[in-house]
């Protein structure tokens, strides 16, 4: 009995060691140039994202036609959320929350700082709480 359970340590060892690889590698995995569109309140939308992970730590930059922004958040496994400033008018922070799976990611983007007010856009229409959004990598 204790041979078995010694023969089986290095097995557990190296399971845990795989599995907490695969979760610090996960944030890296995510590295590189990204496509992203989103269904805004004017219709799709897209932007280029570039995505520099270090640990849980997300930087980067989001560019659009219009303009590029530095963006930030954070990595936890599959799961990444930042931030992105825009001009507006007014100005105002976009989150995007998602799940990456291989080369696509999709989730949610939620207007903020807005002080509870909902955003008038073209003609006077009132923004969703959240859009969706996607994207596809272009190259890491």
């Amino acid at each position: 009995m204790a041979r078995m359970r010694r023969e089986r340590w290095p097995v557990a060892t190296v399971a845990v060691l795989l599995t907490a690889a695969g979760c610090a590698r996960s944030g890296s995995e995510l590295a590189g140039q990204w496509r992203l569109t989103w269904q805004g309140r004017i219709g799709a939308e897209h932007a280029t994202l570039l995505l520099q992970p270090r640990g849980e730590v997300l930087n980067g930059s989001f560019r659009t036609a219009q303009s590029s922004v530095p963006l930030s958040g954070s990595v936890h496994g599959q799961e990444l959320s930042f931030d992105v400033a825009l001009a507006g008018p007014p100005p105002y922070r976009v989150r995007f929350s998602g799940t990456a799976q291989g080369n696509r990611i999709g989730g949610q983007a939620q207007p903020q700082d807005l002080d509870g007010r909902a955003f008038a856009g073209h003609g006077g229409e009132v923004s969703q709480q959240y859009y969706t959004w996607t994207a596809v990598r272009l190259a890491p």
